[in-house]
């Protein structure tokens, strides 16, 4: 009889080196419980060995420890939640060197391996005053969507209805016959990453079908924040379908999104691509293609009702944009004003990237602010130079104020505000670009 297991399980041990073995077991027999593999289940031992070990060093014995496995279908993601202390976390960065000198903390070298082998770290406050240390790690799909061409007519009549995890994968062959890469989400290029995405919930998909069975459009949509909704679509095979299959796939999502907390969607558009009607432009982002020619990805924002206003935090170098984006889109907002991080900040700051190396962009956030972010964010965008990733992106929350410090650094590193996405994070997010 099939067996459904919890999405999340989690054990609770004190900061003593003695549990380590469990810590390894746990996170080992979680991923084997939830059917990942091999090259998978090394990463896991290794990341909750290592992480465990740093943790009972710096914390001390007396100190829980809960650790966390969710199963995410296509990834699972390791929790360490914990009380915070003044932790040096700077060889998180992606940037840092490995600590191999002699009279070197080796616990430090243990974290820097673990932190190079996940595909995604993040570093955040929980609502009971813990700190979680979150490091995920996802399934290894080694077969590659084949483009699938059919020759589709011109739809007359069609049907949309959610999408199974059978029609994502013939839905990814047809993107990737009739689109360009820069045009859709990466996860299309593997049929069976975009099947768990799917499974998982992570990724909603409706599909609009003739009435000969035969898939003629799509669109795709995932949650940005609690409030938010980013869209990835519509697409249309061929890409001369009737613009009323691109407005009814959008009117799907609308009557979706309808029913739920969300106060808007957003969209982002390459420069040969259409804002979809109905949404309005956010701002641009400079995107240097590997052509080496320059063009501009737009977004745009469509709200589902009417934004009743919130308070953010704003750095004083940062009010004359805030009000005149916040005036231009007609949003409600408090500004809270933080002019210093205070006296109590770390020497070492922390950034977080995601590198989309087939767009040539990447984007970065912080995880902790310290006294060296300018030289911390010069050191990542030199790293970034030498790796021909010339889009180079900053996201800040305006709901975490200790977010707030990092804006002299970026004018300081060359970074310029670009646009407000609301409602993005936590609050609204500000996008910085590097010049």
């Amino acid at each position: 009889m099939h067996k459904t297991l919890p999405s999340e399980i989690s054990l609770s041990l004190s900061g003593d080196l003695a549990f380590l073995p469990l810590a390894v077991s746990f996170a080992e027999n979680a991923g084997q419980a939830y059917g990942f593999g091999e090259t998978e289940l090394y990463s896991l031992r290794l990341c909750a060995e290592e992480v465990f070990t740093f943790l009972c060093r710096v914390l001390g014995t007396a100190e829980p420890v809960e650790i966390r496995a969710r199963n995410g279908v296509y990834r699972l993601t390791l929790r360490f939640l914990f009380k915070p202390r003044s932790l040096d976390l700077r060889v998180l960065n992606i940037t840092a060197k490995a600590p191999l000198d002699k009279g070197q903390d080796l616990d430090e070298l243990g974290l820097f391996v673990a932190a190079r082998m996940v595909d995604q770290l993040k570093l955040s406050s929980e609502a009971d005053g813990r700190t979680c240390l979150s490091l995920a790690i996802d399934r290894v799909y080694c077969e590659k969507t084949k483009p699938c061409p059919d020759l589709i007519s011109i739809a007359a009549n069609w049907q949309i209805h959610p999408a199974n995890a059978g029609e994502i994968q013939s839905f990814a062959a047809l993107v990737k016959a009739h689109y360009s890469v820069v045009h859709y989400p990466g996860f299309l290029n593997f049929p069976g990453k975009a099947a768990d995405l799917v499974a998982s919930g992570d990724i909603k998909a409706a599909m609009a079908v003739t009435d000969s069975g035969a898939i003629c459009g799509g669109i795709l949509w995932t949650w940005l924040s609690d409030k938010m909704i980013e869209l990835f679509g519509p697409f249309q095979f061929p890409n001369t379908q009737p613009p009323a299959l691109a407005g009814a796939l959008i009117d799907h999502l609308v009557e979706a999104s309808a029913k739920t907390a969300a106060v808007g969607i957003i969209c982002r558009k390459e420069a040969d691509q259409e804002i979809p009607a109905g949404f309005d432009l956010l701002g641009h982002t400079l995107c240097h293609a590997h052509r080496r020619t320059s063009a501009t990805q737009s977004l745009a924002i469509r709200l589902l009702r009417e934004d009743e206003g919130t308070a953010v935090c704003c750095h004083p170098s940062l009010e004359t944009f805030l009000r005149k984006e916040y005036d231009r889109l007609v949003l409600p907002r408090v500004l809270r004003m933080i002019p210093c991080p205070g006296s109590g900040s770390p020497e070492h700051s922390v950034l977080a990237c995601e590198i989309q190396k087939d767009r040539h962009v990447v984007m970065l956030t912080g995880l902790c602010y310290g006294r060296d972010a300018t030289i911390n964010l010069r050191e990542h965008v030199s790293l970034f130079a030498d790796q021909n990733l010339q889009t180079i992106l900053f996201g800040l929350d305006l709901g975490v104020s200790w977010q707030s410090a990092f804006v002299p650094d970026l004018i300081e590193t060359g970074f310029v505000p670009r646009m407000v996405i609301p409602y993005a994070g936590r609050s609204d997010m500000v996008m910085f670009q590097k010049q």
